[in-house]
Parts: C-alpha cells; sequence; structure tokens
C-alpha cells in the first residue's frame, strides 16, 4: 500500500478497535524483518504482523504465517520476555508520521503493573521495531544504519527519541495546512500537497488533489476532511506500480478492484500474494542457477572430450606408421628426420612419415606404437565418458524444463528433493516435518481420470502407482511430463488419447510446436531402469499419435 502516515493512520485506528484489551498468547519471529503476536481478545485469536522489510513493511493481521527457526532470534526472545502475557492497551499514530505506537500493560519481575511500548517504525528501509520502557529503548530489531546512526541512537539504553520531523504541514496541527496553502501558486495542487503536507505518498497526493474543490474558500478544510475523515473502502486496485492496497477508493487508480471489509483483510491478500510471488522467483532463480552452473561446466566437460576424442580418432595412422618404419628398419638410418616408404596398406603408395633424429628407427617405430596404444587406451576411457556427460547433460535438461513449469513455491518442493538426492542441493542439518505429497495435475475427461506430473520425482510416483492396464503418455523424443489415463478395466476412446496426449505435449519441451509426436502405451509396458535418475523410464509396445499442445485448463479437477 502507499505506506503514508494518512495509510497507517486509518490503519492504526482499525487495530485499535479490533484489538484493545488483547492479550499476546505467542511472540514469533519466522525471519529477520517479521514479529508475529498472536493476539486474543474477545473476537477470538488473529496472530499480528509487524514487518520491517523494506519493501513490504506494514503492520496488520496475517493468516499465512512462516515457519519459525529452530532458534530464535535475540529480538523476538526479548519480546517474550517482556511482552509474553501482556495487554494490548492501544495502537496509535505517533503524530501524522509513519510510527506505530503499541502500549502494552505489561507485569514485572515483581508482578507490578509496567508500561512497555512497542515503537513500528515504517519507514522503507528505515523501518524497525523498538521496545521501550519509560522511554529508554529495551532493544530493537535492527541496528541503525551509519547515516542514521549520528543523529539519532537506537543502542539498548539509550533514550528513545522520533526521528528528525519534517519540516511540513500537521494535519493534527490546526491552521498549519491553512499556512502553507497561502503558498500555493495553483499550478499543481498534488505535488504541492506531497511537498508541503506530513504523511502523503504522491498517490494520496493526487487523490486528495482531485477530490478538492480549489473554487471554495475551506480548502485546507477539505484536504483536513480527506485525510482524517475519509470513507473507509479497503481495496487493491491498480496496475504495474500502482498495483497496491488503498484504504478508500481512490477515484484518481483505475483497473480492478477488490474491495474488503478490513484494511487489514486487503493489506493480508497483497502482501501475502507478493511475498509469495518473491519466494517463487527468489526459488526459481536459486535452481535455475544451480543447475545451468552443472550444465555449463559439463558442456565444458564434454567440449574437452569431444576434442580429446577427435585427436585420438588418428590412432589407427600411428599403427600403420610404426608397423612401416619396422617393415623399413633395413634402409632407415639414425638422425633423419623423416623417411619415404611404400604402404604396402594402399597399393604401394608411398608415404612420408616424419622421425625424431635423437632416436634410432626401431624406437621410432615403437614411439608410433605407443602413440596408438595411448589414444587407444584414450578412447576406451573417454568415450563411456563422453556418453554419461550426455546423459547427465540430458537428465539435467529435463529439471530445467521443471523448473521453467513450476507455477508455486509448492511445485518447487519435489525439485528441491531431487536436487539434493543427486547431491547438487546440500541436505539439510534438520529435517523439516513431512509434509503431505505435492498433487499432480488432475483432469475430468469424458469420465476417466487423467493425471499428469509435474516434475521428475512426481513423475516417478505416478507411473510407480499406476495399474497396469492404465494408459501412460509420453512425447516421443522430447522432455515432458507423465501422463497417466486410469482405465479402472474400461476401453479408453480415441478422443479421450488424444485429449490426454495434447496435455501431455502441451507440458512438453515441444509446447510451440504442432504436430507433436506422443507415444502411448499400457503401464505394464513401461520400466524403470535399476539407478536410473528420477523420471528415467524405457518402455515398448507402444503406438504414437500426432497432437497439437493444448493445457485444457477447463477440464482440470
Amino acid at each position: 500500500m502507499p505506506q503514508d502516515a494518512f495509510t497507517l493512520f486509518h490503519t492504526a485506528k482499525e487495530l485499535d478497535g479490533l484489538l484493545k484489551g488483547a492479550k499476546i498468547n505467542k511472540v514469533s519471529q519466522p525471519d529477520k524483518d517479521d514479529v508475529y503476536l498472536l493476539t486474543y481478545s474477545s473476537t477470538g485469536s488473529r496472530t499480528l504482523v509487524l514487518s520491517a522489510n523494506a519493501e513490504n513493511c506494514r503492520i496488520g493481521f496475517t493468516q499465512n504465517e512462516k515457519p519459525n527457526p529452530k532458534v530464535a532470534p535475540n529480538f523476538c526472545m526479548l519480546l517474550r520476555k517482556h511482552l509474553l502475557g501482556a495487554e494490548l492497551q492501544s495502537v496509535e499514530l505517533v503524530g501524522f508520521e509513519r510510527i506505530v505506537k503499541l502500549t502494552f500493560n505489561c507485569k514485572n519481575d515483581f508482578r507490578e503493573n509496567v508500561v512497555k511500548i512497542l515503537y513500528c517504525e515504517i519507514m522503507g528501509k528505515y523501518s524497525n521495531l523498538i521496545l521501550t520502557e519509560n522511554g529508554i529503548i529495551l532493544g530493537c530489531l535492527k541496528n541503525a544504519p551509519l547515516d542514521v546512526a549520528t543523529t539519532r541512537v537506537t543502542l539498548s539504553g539509550a533514550k528513545y527519541s522520533l526521528p528528525k520531523p519534517q519540516d511540513k504541514a500537521d494535519v493534527f496541527c490546526h491552521g498549519e495546512i491553512a499556512e502553507k496553502m497561502k503558498s500555493f501558486n495553483g499550478v499543481d495542487l498534488s505535488k504541492f500537497l506531497f511537498e508541503n503536507v506530513k504523511g502523503m505518498a504522491f498517490s494520496t497526493a493526487e487523490e486528495c488533489s482531485a477530490r478538492i474543490d480549489l473554487g471554495k474558500e475551506n480548502v485546507a478544510e477539505q484536504i483536513e476532511n480527506f485525510l482524517l475523515r475519509p470513507v473507509i473502502k479497503p481495496n487493491i486496485a491498480g496496475e504495474g506500480k500502482l498495483k497496491d492496497v488503498y484504504v478508500s477508493d481512490y477515484i484518481t487508480i483505475g483497473g480492478d478492484k477488490s474491495f474488503f471489509d478490513e484494511i487489514s483483510s486487503a493489506s493480508d491478500c497483497f502482501y501475502s500474494a507478493k511475498e509469495r510471488a518473491k519466494q517463487f522467483d527468489t526459488t526459481k532463480k536459486k535452481l535455475s542457477d544451480k543447475v545451468n552452473g552443472v550444465i555449463k561446466k559439463l558442456n565444458k566437460k564434454l567440449q574437452g572430450e569431444s576434442e580429446k576424442i577427435a585427436e585420438a580418432q588418428n590412432l589407427e595412422i600411428f599403427k600403420l606408421k610404426g608397423e612401416l618404419i619396422t617393415a623399413n628398419l633395413w634402409k632407415i638410418k639414425q638422425g633423419e628426420e623423416f623417411c619415404v616408404v611404400e604402404n604396402y596398406y594402399d597399393e604401394y603408395k608411398q608415404i612420408k612419415i616424419s622421425l625424431d633424429k635423437n632416436l634410432s628407427p626401431n624406437q621410432n617405430a615403437q614411439r608410433y606404437f605407443k602413440k596408438y596404444a595411448k589414444n587407444k587406451r584414450a578412447l576406451e576411457i573417454i568415450l563411456p565418458q563422453k556418453e554419461q556427460t550426455e546423459k547427465e547433460l540430458d537428465y539435467l535438461s529435463t529439471v530445467n524444463f521443471e523448473i521453467s513449469q513450476a507455477q508455486s513455491v509448492a511445485d518447487f518442493k519435489d525439485i528441491e528433493a531431487e536436487l539434493m538426492s543427486i547431491g547438487l542441493l546440500p541436505t539439510p542439518k534438520f529435517k523439516k516435518k513431512a509434509d503431505g505429497e505435492s498433487s499432480y495435475r488432475t483432469y475430468e475427461i469424458n469420465g476417466f481420470t487423467v493425471k499428469c506430473g509435474k516434475n521428475n520425482v512426481q513423475n516417478d510416483r505416478l507411473t510407480g502407482r499406476a495399474f497396469k492396464d492404465d494408459l501412460w503418455l509420453h512425447t516421443k523424443n522430447y522432455h515432458s511430463a507423465h501422463v497417466i489415463i486410469e482405465t479402472k478395466g474400461e476401453g479408453i476412446p480415441d478422443e479421450v488419447i488424444k485429449t490426454a496426449a495434447e496435455i501431455c505435449a502441451y507440458y512438453s519441451d515441444a509446447r510451440e510446436g504442432n504436430k507433436v509426436p506422443v507415444d502411448y502405451t499400457f503401464k505394464k509396458f513401461v520400466k524403470k531402469p535399476p539407478q536410473s535418475k528420477p523420471g528415467g523410464v524405457i518402455y515398448t509396445d507402444y503406438k504414437t499419435c500426432f497432437v497439437d499442445p493444448n493445457s485444457h485448463d477447463e477440464l482440470l479437477k
């Protein structure tokens, strides 16, 4: 959302009405920027998130809690010590700045009532959470950066001070906005408000200017009414950079709008989606970089192996030269740099053979025989290595295909497990609690259930668990998902096979093509070779159909 004081003022006002008197039952810190407070009030339990993330700084409720680390961070332990069991007395904005003040009624070690204040400074990259008692800092989430630390101390034991105020009019100070408006030149009101009134993001300033009637005398009063008493209609709206959460229905923001009952609900929906998208992109990049790094090394290795094989392909000429020198020892003299002899393997044509003048004729012959033996051994070793390298590259291309096809963070779970199983990713020291198996793409086609794997791990699981009379599909000569048509002992109409084949072709390397060949056979003819990579199978007794790729999303269950 436009995280200005206007938005935070109404967010804090909403939270104060919902959380006044709430008890803090749990404190957690799943990552370095976010703190979760589990609150319990007459309306039930709700999780309050306080985020000091530079991109997603906010305060509000959330339903999407993150997993906690094995060891709680220091600031989390500090909050647990002081706030567990505390009663939240109020949530309010400090002045008209981007600072939300949470006041708690706590018990000290002597069971005496004490007041502690948690300041949530929602200020982009300078966002922070600071816990205080009697104006003294007990601890903070982040250490202040150098450009701030020289003017404002946030260390434990120091006196808490607010950030340096801006030289702008404060809506809470009566008359300041009216005074500022005297210098307005009548040209660009939105820019003027943004530069001269506290707590307004530029999008809010544009909205305010669109609602102001400059023909009336009470312009300052109109501005105050907009900032303090707008019609609250939380929504997610806008496109591109303007896509955000708004506490009111901005007439200056176009695009589709989704309305919510609470500001926090809109905020949770927006930021949860934003965080999922960021996590998806981060995970995808991590896996892609890892796989592409290995592919780059293997391609370099393959090039070297190919060059060595090309060099070793001349081994027969070395053997020939050794035999011809041996056959002509009687006429070759030591010290000669070359000799010309008849090649009795090629109609006695003359051939010129270079010699090492420091070696005897027989030693020169042995030198060529050694070159022949060395290249022969090299071929025996390098050819299988090259074949194995090509197999590795082919397999990793399937993993790259899986990564490109992923649509959610959950789709990466099996891929990460697969990369761990082959040693490309480190196995975590602590095993997480096992989640349920990831789901296949499942379709209903004319009464038949069709399942499509999303990655190699799912492909193995899907094919391994299929019944022998189920129909198995895979694109011919392309990487693709494994597709199973559950027959349940019934004959499968050609139309069902064609539709399943179109799905298989869509989730393959040939997605952009047409007339893609798709093989299909009964599961009993599909075998997984011992020690093969995930997703690797061999199959027989198959037929082939040619189809155009189609995702058939309308048939998804």
